[in-house]
Parts: C-alpha cells; structure tokens; sequence
C-alpha cells in the first residue's frame, strides 16, 4: 500500500504548514498548465487534483490502483465544494466557476485499473497527468506507453516526481532533470522541465511519430550523486536513531528517579534510613542532571550534524541542477536544430513536388508549342520569299543593338566596380583620418600638460637653487665659525683636557688624523636611491593589501623545487631560458593571454620557463603542470626567488627576461639581470596608466613604466598607437610584435549554420572597459538577434531576454558555440585604453570562420574579415549588414599564417641576437658606473 496523504497534505490536516505549501503549489502548477478537455489522472491517490480539474469544468477520469485510495476519492466528489474535506483555498481555479457538488460528480469518475494495462480506447484523452507515480512503478516504459495510446493527438501530458533522493518504502527508483527528460523524450517533445522545492514537473506533448522505445536509466554522474545522497541519508538516519535513542534513555532515568521518590515517601524506616535515603535521592537528582545535561549535549551536537548534513545535501543538488539546467538549454538547441533540420527536409520535399508539377506543366506547354510551332511552319513557307530580305535587315540590326547592349553593361560593371573601391578606400581614408585626429588631440592634451609641467618644473627649480644659495652660504657661514672656534686658545684647552680624561682618543681637532670639516672630498659621493620594499603583484581590478610572508613549509617546498628545475633547464634541449614574468593567473587551458600563449610556445621549443603569477593569499596551493620544463611561482615568493634564478647557470643557453607589466620589482631587477647576461625585455601589451584611471591596475606608477622603456634592452608593443606613446616615454625607437592565434585554438567541428541569428562573444566582461550600454542598445534595436556573451566579472543588469550570459567556457566549447553565431563582437568602450588595444579574440574569431564588427580599434583597421566602427550609431547600424557574412576564406588563411605566436616567439630570439651582436646601450652606463 502506497498510503498517500495528498488531500490531508493539501487541506493542512495533520501536517506543517510548510508541507501543506509544498503540496499546494505542486497541484497549482499542474492544474495551471493543465489545457482544458477530456483529462486523465492517473495515479489519482485521494483524487485532489481531479476533483479540482473537474470543478472548473473539465471531465475527468481519476484512476488508481488501490481500492482504497478510489473509494475516498469517490466520496471525496460526492461532498460539497465548502466542506474541508474538498477545501481549495488558495485554489485560483474555484474563484470563477460556480459549481455544486452534482455537477461535479457529472463531469467526474474514479476507475479502479493498473496504469500499465488502461482499458480506455485509443485517443481519447485531450490530457494526462502522471503525478507522483513514475517512481512507485514496476515499469515506467509501459505506463508511457499506455499514455502515448490513449492521448490524442496534440496531447499534452504532465509528469512530477521527486527531484533526488527521497526514502519511501514504495519507492522504486530515483529520478533527475537528465534521467527524466530521457525516459519521457523518446514518446512525448519535452516543452518545460522545471524544480518546485523537491520535485521535478514536466509539460511535454505527444509525439505522432515515437522516436524510440523508452528506458529509465541513470548517468554516470546521476549515479554518482545518488550514491553521495544516499550515504548522507544513512548518516542523517544513524543521527537521527542516536537522538532517539538519548531521548529516551533520558525519559527512562526520569521515572526511575520519580518511582524512587514515591517509595521513599511510603517508607516508614527510622531517621536514620531517612537520612540515608536523603542522601540517595540528591545523589540520584545530581546523576540526572548530568546525564540530562549530558544527553542534551549529544542532542544538540547530533541535530548539528544533522543540519549540516542537510546543508551539504541542498549544495550538492544545486549544483546538480546547475549542471541539469545547462544541459537541459544544450539538448533544447539540439532539439530546435533537429526541428530545422526536418523543416528543411519538408521544405525539400515540397520543393521536388512542385518541381515534378512544373516538370508536368512544361511537357504540356512543350507539346502546345510544338503545334504551334508546326501552324506557323506551314505559314511562314508562304511568306519566306517575301520576308528573307526584312529577317536579314532585322538580323544584322539585332546584333548592332545587343553588342551596344553588351558594351553598355560592361560600362556600368566597371563604373560599379570603380564606385565600390572608391568607397571602400573612402571609408578606410576616414578611419585612419578620425585615429589620427583623436591621436593629435590626445598628443595636443598631453603637450599642453607637459608645457604646464615644465613650467612649474621651471619655478621649483629657482625656488630650490636659490634656497640651495642660502644654505650653502649658511655652511659656509658655519664652517668659518667652526674654523674659529678650533683655533681659539680654549678650544685647544678642551683638547689637552679630554685627552687627558680619556688616553687614546684621536683629537679631532689635530691636522693628520681627519679631513678638516671645511675639506672637499677627494672623489665624488655616489647618491644612492633605495626603492621601497617589494609589494605584491595586484590584479588589474583591485589593490590588496600587502601579503605576508608564505608559510615556511611552502617557502622551502618552493626552493627544493626551483633547484630542481634549474637541474632540468641545464639539461634541456632548447636554445634559450625565458623568465616571464606575468601579472596574470597561473599557466591553465581556460585563459589565453599573451604571457601564457609565449610561455607555451617555448615550452614547445624545449625551453624552460620561469613563469611569475598572481594570487590572492599566500596560502594558495601551488598549481601544478605536466611540463617539467614549467616552474611557476607565486607573486609573493618570486622575490626571494630571483636572485637564485638570474645567477645560475643554464649551460650557455640564451636568456630572455620578459617585463610583462611595469611592476616595481623589475626595476629593482633590470640592472641585476643584464650584469647576469640576461636579456630584458619590456612587452607593453596594455595601456597600464589608462587602465589606472578608470580604477584597476592600482599598482601602477608613471615612473617604474619610463624607468623599464628607457633601459630595457628591447621595448616592444602590442599596436602602433601604444608604441608611439612608449616612443614618447623613453625617448627611444620601440617596435610593434602585435597579439597573434594560437594554431591549436579549436576548430569549429562543423561548417557555419546558414541563416544563424546568434550574435557571439567572449572575454572578459566588466563594465571598465567592456561597452555594456551599446550591446544594450544593439540587443533592442534587433530583437531578432540572440546575443550570447561567454566570459566572466559581468556587472548585475537587468538584461533583455535575447542577451544570454554562458558563464566562463572552454576553448573546445566556444568552438562548438560558434558553428551557430552569425557574427562575433568586441565591443570595448571608445577611448585612450581601447586606441592602445589588439585584441586576442579578433584573431580567435577569424580562426573560427566569424565575421568580427568591432568598436574603435586603430590597430584592427586593415585586418581581414574585420568591420571597425567609431560610433556607437555606426555599430548598431552595421550589425545587421555584417551578420552572416562570410570573410574571404584565402585571404583570412593567409593572414592567419604569419601572424602566429610562433612568429612573435621568433622576432624576440631576433631581437634578443641583435642586443646580443651590438652590445647594450641604456643599461650599458649603468653596469660601468657601479
């Protein structure tokens, strides 16, 4: 027996007000999705859902397999609709139906029948509901079965189950959103598939055409999850048995106690017994207090466990359905292709059926024209004596007139061709005119700040030299005075006194044993600048505070390490030994920044790296990485790292340090590194003073950036406008090595979908930089776009429905995503940090076959396949036309070819070899100065 308690739990008959809310928004969402008609509840139990379906108007057949459950349910109907028995407060379905209980009865009956063999004729249920009955079944394939024959069809069927485990001694099996939708899919299209509190609730509709025969069965992971949940059930049970158990123990010493207390008082014993059984009782009250206390401890700690037990069972199925819910929007755009598919087939076929028409039409129109054509052959016999001279002139003047014609269309060809290429060059000549308008306003701004600069500069540089004046003419002063003093009778005195007083003592005042006071010094005194001490690295979003020193066992792991792979750098197969040092996160598959992607093609190369990264606490595990060759090491221990690194040896191979940002702990390790033979590098691969301005990259400061432009051996930048201003800084050529593709980047496994109407992107996605605002404006002004942003660090907006955020995907994933993008963006805001950008995604999304529509890129202007805009009017303007077209797939190819990290890797090896051919220039100075 089953012994379901739907209508107690519905009307709040012996049950919390919590169950009786669980149960009512289970049955409202059924019967708010339940159509209208001819309905089928199966697996009725106390006939609640039925018997409200029936009192808005529906017929209804309820059918059970327990004889019990059928008998309440029929004289559940038989009441009136205000007895508790058929209470519906809260019901929305009874508010606008006036009804009594003989109607209802009329549109309402209870059959006694097993759901696996229904005894009801093909066809004749407009819907179904299967509620809480899936998971009590022997077979759910045929109660399936059973429904797909007796729905029309159209049909409609609703289905609830528990979500997860949940002990039931009827309980057959486990079901999950996946499990679920596969067991139901092969019968019935799943149009909804959604959780209420503990339970999953589907809305699906008949399929004519069944796909395949359906079986309940559990994936890996469901599998796996059910096994976590059932062992957290075990040990909630056992806590649950050990408070039980306390509990009652508990109940037990107190009567004990409560029957010693009565016999006592009964006993008639001298004063002496009553004095001893005192005493026993305040023994026996302070056993039960303690073993109270002490069972109230266990209870308390058990029921703890138990909640925390609970707590880690909610986390686990959150991310359950997390999971579920992304799978569940892959099968639905699986299903929608599949749905395309067969419309186009259909398509297909009604095309070939209208050819075959037209094929037929033809032929008769073909037989006509013969007639005709032989009518006419017997006429023109007749007038072809009188008509051969009039055919020959019309002859030559129809040829006359088509090679006029000809030459005409040739003409406008090549005006249009002519029009086009003028425009094309039009529109490049403006774009390259409005980046060096706003580069000349930006150098004008800059000007003026630097003339302004200067001229305080100018000021403060008087006030110091006259203030200098002053005081050197009060040592002067001083100095005299001093002069005097030391040759006065009374100074010589206290000289002749203090060598008394302490023997041995140089007299500073007698000539030969110090300089004067007064005496120049022989050489010039070096002025020594000390840094600050070395801080942390900080992320580009924020400033953390200063990090303490790395646990000592990790410090000493760390230095155990390095030796070890400076062992495996000496013995290494490549030419050179690179230190990277990255302001980024550690070396791992979902990122792909320009430090990471060089960092790979050495390791590739045979070359061993040393790779600096960020973290946020010093108690961070180390990361690991199948490449021996690859040593990372956390911002906070590179530091004490360094000096072991630059100075050791690494068997005469080339060695390349890369300044990736300009932390202070370069400048402090430039110098120390060229006296070692390293080669400095400093690869500016962002505008860092602009991403200050606009709140990140707080680490940064103006002059660490012009200290490592002006003495790195090579400065190179990502783009030209970056590497002028790098020009500006250090006074010195800087060469652009821009961005590049990683050939191993994942290929789309399919060619584009024609007519996709997905518009694709994916990076970072805060508001610093990423133009939130426009990509708002373009998703409303083309609602027929369905706008899918990969990435992560977005902002909280209220977003339109055609703009879906897909969280941080992997590089195979975006791959498979972008078979179904018409286009793909990049929509930074417009500005200084934006002028300074190549972006890594532009080469990404070409490898992909996209088309790219960008927001103002100077250095993306006369890329391939790539549409730049400069407004934001412009933008939204140009998505529509730039969607679904296909960049030329040579010229992209080739493009791509010369433009890899490989290529990048090799102009630095030929860099680093002309430093090494030349000699040093900026750094040169200071080694000899030392």
């Amino acid at each position: 027996m089953n012994h379901d308690r739907v209508h107690f739990a519905y009307n709040g008959i012996d049950v919390d007000p919590e169950t009786q809310e669980l149960t009512r928004n289970r049955l409202h969402w059924l019967l708010d999705r339940l159509p209208s008609g001819r309905i089928l509840d199966l697996g009725c139990s106390q006939g609640t859902l039925s018997i409200l379906a029936a009192r808005r108007g529906d017929h209804v057949i309820g059918v059970d397999i327990e004889e019990e459950a059928v008998a309440f349910a029929a004289g559940l109907a038989a009441e009136p609709p205000g007895e508790p028995a058929g209470d519906t407060t809260g019901d929305t379905t009874g508010d606008t139906v006036s009804d009594t209980a003989g109607d209802t009865a009329g549109r309402l009956a209870f059959v006694l029948c097993d759901g696996e063999r229904l005894s009801f004729p093909d066809g004749c249920f407009d819907a179904a509901v299967a509620g809480e009955l899936l998971e009590h079944v022997a077979d759910p394939r045929a109660v399936l079965t059973e429904l797909h024959r007796v729905l029309a069809p159209g049909g409609t069927l609703l289905v609830s189950v528990p979500h997860g485990l949940m002990p039931h001694h009827d309980h057959r099996r486990t079901f999950y959103r996946a499990g679920l939708r596969r067991l139901i899919n092969p019968l019935f299209k799943v149009g909804e598939l959604t959780v209420l509190a503990r339970h999953i609730a589907v809305v699906a509709v008949r399929r004519e055409d069944p796909r395949a025969v359906p079986a309940f069965r559990l994936s890996q992971e469901e599998a796996d999850f059910l096994q976590r949940e059932e062992r957290l059930e075990e040990q909630a049970r056992d806590l649950r048995d050990k408070l039980a158990r306390a509990n009652r123990l508990y109940r037990d010493v107190t009567v004990a106690n409560a029957e010693l207390k009565e016999r006592l008082g009964e006993s008639g014993a001298g004063q002496q017994v009553l004095d001893q059984l005192s005493s026993l009782q305040d023994t026996v009250t302070r056993l039960s207090t303690e073993l109270a206390g002490s069972a109230a401890a266990e209870r308390n700690e058990l029921q703890e466990r138990l909640v925390a037990l609970a707590d880690d069972r909610d986390r686990q199925r959150a991310g359950l359905h997390a999971a579920e819910t992304e799978l569940g929007l892959l099968r639905e755009a699986a299903g929608a292709a599949e749905e395309e598919r067969d419309r186009l087939l259909e398509s297909i076929n009604g095309l070939s059926a209208g050819m075959e028409s037209l094929r037929e039409t033809a032929d008769a129109v073909a037989a006509q024209r013969d007639e005709l054509r032989a009518l006419v052959r017997a006429q023109a016999e007749d007038l072809q004596a009188a008509e051969a001279a009039h055919s020959q002139a019309t002859r030559t003047a129809d040829d006359a007139h088509a090679r006029t014609l000809d030459g005409l269309r040739a003409r406008i060809s090549g005006l249009e061709e002519e029009q086009r290429t003028h425009q094309a060059e039009l529109s490049r000549l403006r774009t390259v005119y409005n980046g060096e308008r706003h580069r000349h306003s930006l150098t004008q701004h800059r000007l003026d700040k630097v003339v302004t600069a200067e001229a305080k500069l100018r000021q403060e540089n008087a006030r110091l030299r006259d203030k200098l004046e002053t005081v050197t003419g009060r040592l002067a002063d001083y100095r005299e005075q001093v002069s005097r003093i030391r040759s006065s009778r009374a100074w010589r005195m206290l000289s002749v006194y203090r060598q008394l007083r302490r023997p041995g003592r140089p007299d500073p005042g007698q000539p030969g044993r110090t300089a004067p006071a007064s005496a120049a010094p022989a050489t010039p005194t070096r002025t020594i600048v000390t840094l600050p001490p070395a801080r942390d690295l900080t992320s580009p979003a924020t400033e953390p505070p200063p990090a303490a020193a790395a646990p000592p066992r990790q410090e000493q792991e760390i230095r155990i390490a390095l030796r070890e792979w400076i062992d495996r750098a000496r013995a290494a197969a490549g030419a050179e030994v690179v230190l990277m040092f990255s302001g980024t996160t550690f070396v791992q598959e979902a990122r792909g920044n320009r430090p990471i992607r060089l960092t790979r093609v050495y390791l590739g190369r045979d070359c061993p790296v040393f790779f600096n990264y960020y973290r946020w606490r010093d108690s961070d595990p180390l990361p690991s990485h199948p490449d021996p060759l690859l040593f990372q090491s956390p911002i906070d221990l590179t530091p004490m790292l360094l000096d072991e690194v630059l100075g050791a040896d690494f068997g005469g191979k080339r060695k390349l340090l890369f300044a990736s940002f300009p932390h202070e702990t370069m400048v402090r390790t430039l110098t120390h590194a060229a006296s070692h033979g390293w080669v400095t590098i400093y690869d500016a691969r962002d505008d860092w003073e602009e991403f200050a301005k606009v709140g990140m990259a707080k680490w940064y400061h103006p002059g660490f950036e012009r200290y490592l432009v002006a003495h790195a051996d090579v400065v190179t930048a990502v783009s030209e406008p970056l590497a002028r201003k790098m020009e500006t800084l250090g006074g010195r050529p800087v060469s652009v090595n821009a961005n590049a593709l990683d050939p191993a980047f994942p290929a789309p496994p399919s060619p584009r979908r024609p007519g996709a109407t997905r518009i694709g992107y994916f990076g970072h996605l805060t508001d610093k930089w990423f133009d939130w605002d426009l990509v708002l404006r373009a998703a409303r002004a083309h609602p027929q776009y369905t706008f899918e942003l990969a990435g992560h660090q977005h902002p909280d907006l209220r977003l339109p429905e055609n703009v879906r955020l897909l969280g941080l995907l992997g590089h195979q994933e975006l791959a498979e995503l972008s078979t179904g993008w018409a286009l793909a963006l990049v929509p930074f805001r417009n500005g200084a940090l934006a002028d300074a950008v190549d972006p890594i995604k532009v080469y990404e999304y070409l490898h992909l076959g996209l088309p790219v529509l960008t927001t103002y890129f100077p250095q993306c202007a006369g890329y391939p396949g790539v549409h730049v805009t400069e407004s934001a009017a412009e933008f939204v303007a140009a998505l529509p036309q730039v969607a679904g077209t296909a960049p030329d797939a040579a010229e992209v190819r080739a493009w791509l070819a010369v433009n890899t990290w490989e290529c990048r890797a090799d102009a630095y090896s030929e860099m680093a070899e002309r430093v090494a051919r030349k000699g040093r220039e900026g750094l040169l100075t200071l080694l000899e100065c030392r």
